[in-house]
């Protein structure tokens, strides 16, 4: 099966030489790619459900990585990636039973800058979000921010709800910060 797509900066511009990797549930690698001079990059690889996917170029020095969840490649399939100095780490989707028809979405957001300057808490500061929910904006409901502890120290986390339901295939977030850094995340269900 193949697993193809192109890796852009937060302006649309190809990004050569960006490291993709395919993960297994322990985080090793278990396939790598790279991107060529117009950013595609292409596995070729046995059908089946991959846990992580990762793209970066130059990690902590000019970019933080891009991660998508859950891929189901049961078909050929095609996933863009983009990426930038903010990262989207520990993204899960989830809905709370008998509590209406939302999504509830949980992460915690990087700062690349925040972390070559030696703070604690390298969450960026006031950030937009942007979720699609299978290719189209989907409404934020509420945005709380949420202490998690990771590494004995205290780190800014979000929990969102988004209008949705159970039946949704590929959920992708997007933030800026102020200073209009950029990250981006995906997830596919991992119920279908």
């Amino acid at each position: 099966m193949l697993l193809d797509g192109y890796v852009k900066s937060k302006n649309n511009t190809p990004i050569a030489g960006a490291k993709i990797e395919i993960k297994n549930n322990s985080f090793a690698t278990i396939y790598c790619a790279e991107s060529n001079e117009e950013g595609y990059y292409q596995f070729d690889i046995p059908q089946g459900k991959y846990p992580f996917l990762t793209a970066v170029k130059d990690y902590a020095v000019n970019y933080l990585e891009y991660w998508c969840q859950n891929i189901p490649l049961l078909e050929n399939t095609s996933l863009d990636i983009s990426f930038d100095t903010l990262e989207i780490y520990g993204l899960h989707i989830f809905s709370v039973k008998g509590a209406g028809n939302g999504l509830m979405i949980y992460f915690r957001p990087m700062s690349l800058v925040k972390f070559q300057e030696g703070n604690e808490n390298i969450a960026p500061d006031d950030i937009s979000i942007r979720v699609e929910v299978d290719g189209k904006e989907t409404a934020i409901i509420a945005k709380n921010t949420v202490v998690e502890v990771a590494a004995d120290r205290e780190m800014t986390a979000y929990l969102i709800q988004v209008e949705g339901t159970d039946a949704w295939n590929k959920i992708e977030i997007q933030i800026v910060d102020a200073d209009s850094h950029y990250g981006a995340a995906a997830i596919f269900n991992p119920c279908v």
